[in-house]
């Protein structure tokens, strides 16, 4: 004897709608809504895309320039302010066309920055953009060093006896390898001394020109005398 079925009789799957069944029991979200929650996402900037650029002369003179990307651009910016260089941001489209010309900089654990020479051409480029001060500053520097490398070389040849060593005539232009009058004692008279090294700006190491053989010592320039500028040694 067949029994009749007490199943619910199945019609065209096509008909059937299923509940949906979540393990946390909740409702489903309905497509629409799903989409409306999504946040658009923009994509990263590509690493190697020039951002900033760095240029400055050197304690030479000589100009140096190169661009950073923007990963790299507040580590540059502290690079630059410990090299004395400017920090451009690429801006315009000029800028961009710059950029692709130079070579890519290369930071340091130092802090300071590789940054290459490029051509005076290229560095007029950019200087378009520096601020007054950054100029003014720059020059400043550059004279500087300029002058202290002068001196410096001319301290040494002055030191193998190849050029006399120079004699200052204001106190306030001292610098290395000037020949200057020194005294342990005013009593003991004043001794030809040569300026060795800017030790403040006021005070300056200093060695015996005629006696290598003692110790270098430091003086005031309110210690210091000078030689008339027409004295020729004996």
């Amino acid at each position: 004897m067949q029994m009749p079925s007490t199943a619910p009789a199945v019609q065209n799957s096509r008909n059937v709608s299923m509940p949906h069944i979540s393990i946390l029991n909740g409702p489903r979200p309905s497509a629409a809504v799903a989409r409306s929650n999504l946040k658009p996402t923009m994509p990263p900037k590509a690493d190697g895309v020039p951002n900033v650029l760095l240029a400055g002369l050197d304690d030479q003179g000589k100009p140096h320039a190169s661009w950073f990307g923007e990963e790299q651009a507040d580590a540059a910016a502290v690079a630059a302010d410990l090299m004395g260089f400017a920090v451009i941001d690429i801006s315009t489209e000029e800028l961009a066309a710059v950029a692709a010309k130079l070579p890519r900089g290369k930071l340091f654990e130092s802090g300071k920055a590789f940054v290459p020479f490029v051509k005076r051409s290229v560095y007029d480029q950019l200087a378009k953009h520096f601020n007054e001060e950054f100029v003014v500053s720059s020059a400043a520097r550059v004279r500087v060093e300029a002058a202290r490398a002068a001196a410096t070389q001319g301290y040494a040849k002055a030191s193998k006896g190849e050029v006399p060593l120079r004699q200052p005539e204001d106190w306030s232009k001292l610098m290395v390898g000037d020949l200057v009058l020194a005294t342990d004692d005013p009593e003991d008279g004043w001794y030809a001394a040569q300026v060795i090294e800017v030790v403040a700006e006021d005070r300056f190491r200093l060695r015996w020109r005629d006696y290598a053989d003692l110790p270098e010592f430091t003086r005031s320039v309110t210690d210091i005398a000078l030689l008339h500028p027409k004295h020729v040694a004996a």
